[in-house]
């Protein structure tokens, strides 16, 4: 008997362009399987609860199905993953999802074999001819440097926000993720320190959570400590370096909420023998057809820009690239469209 699952093409990652490639694909033909090592859309299942989107539904729609939000407004991270379910059973799309891929070999000039892993610990082994990578740019957290971040009540996603009732959190962070934990939190009941390494929060922090949080840090309700840095970590204090100063304050603290961003993980692109390039690791392709250096593998979404220091590739504009993966494994010209571009709100 064959180990091996056979498919014309596989992609990897489960996020909204992964699935919107697999939609493209399907319909000009080809019946793709996605795999993904968490859930469907895993980066915002790890969102906070009724985290709202800065986008507007009409550009986080995927392959033409419509994104309704209740009473038209920016959509929340549950309406979003509602969304993402049903264009799966709409398009029939094959998902295979806590399917870790651990392995990926070039077995001849045209055949890859993937090897994966589940929660279970059984593994699976597929076998195809051409393999779409999209794994985003936020495979891993970053962090910090200083002793004690590994440490079990330091987290780098936040998770549901009434865990925090009563408890001393320490957020460090100006950006949207960490301004919203603050807000959600202390509106939970948390006692709640922002850490910030700016003089203020970012100005781009999302037009309906500023006022709130600014006015939280006015009354008091949220304690502020900007120009500051987080030398050490340890289990019930984080030790903060203030302003421009030696000065050390340490912060009492029950837990800690790292948002200080992502980087990508281009470990895939290295098994096939793909180029990376810079320190960001940002994929080399062909913006056409957007194959890779390696003849048979694809790259979508967020991806293609490795690691972001100011987020330039968002969904809004990679939608463009589901369409060019599937014209080209169908044989077709490109689709001759502008890339879709970004308004203030992104």
């Amino acid at each position: 008997m064959d180990p091996f699952e056979e498919c014309a093409v596989i992609v990897v990652g489960a996020g909204p362009i992964g699935l919107e490639t697999a939609i493209e694909l399907k319909a000009r033909g080809h019946e793709p399987v996605v795999l993904d090592g968490g859930a469907i859309g895993q980066q915002i299942v790890d969102f906070p609860p009724m985290t709202r989107w800065f986008s507007s539904a009409e550009r986080l729609g995927i392959a033409g199905l419509p994104f309704v939000t209740s009473a038209s407004e920016k959509g929340t991270r549950e309406e979003y993953l509602a969304y993402l379910r049903t264009a799966v059973a709409y398009f029939g799309i094959d998902v295979r999802t806590f399917q870790h891929v651990h392995d990926i070999e070039r077995e001849t000039d045209d055949r890859f074999v993937i090897r994966t892993s589940a929660l279970s610990g059984s593994s699976h082994a597929f076998r195809t001819s051409r393999l779409v990578l999209a794994t985003g740019g936020t495979a891993r957290a970053r962090t910090l440097g200083v002793p004690g971040e590994q440490l079990p009540h330091v987290r780098a996603h936040f998770s549901e926000p009434h865990r925090y009732y009563g408890r001393r959190l320490v957020i460090v962070g100006g950006k949207n993720s960490a301004c919203d934990a603050a807000v959600f939190a202390q509106r939970c009941g948390a006692d709640v320190t922002l850490v910030c390494r700016g003089k203020t929060i970012h100005p781009r922090v999302k037009y309906w959570i500023r006022p709130e949080l600014e006015a939280m840090i006015t009354s008091g309700q949220v304690r502020a400590l900007y120009e500051s840095q987080v030398v050490g970590i340890d289990p019930s204090k984080v030790t903060v370096r203030v302003g421009q100063t030696a000065d050390l304050l340490d912060v009492e603290a029950d837990d800690v909420f790292l948002a200080i961003g992502f980087e990508s993980d281009g470990s895939l692109f290295e098994m096939v023998g793909a180029e990376l390039e810079g320190e960001s690791g940002s994929v080399t392709h062909d913006p056409k057809t957007m194959e890779t250096t390696q003849g048979g593998v694809y790259v979508a979404g967020t991806a293609v820009a490795g690691t972001q220091a100011r987020f330039k590739v968002y969904i809004e504009n990679s939608h463009i690239h589901a369409r060019r993966i599937a014209a080209a494994l169908s044989g077709q010209e490109p689709p001759d469209e502008p890339e879709y571009p970004l308004l203030p709100e992104s």
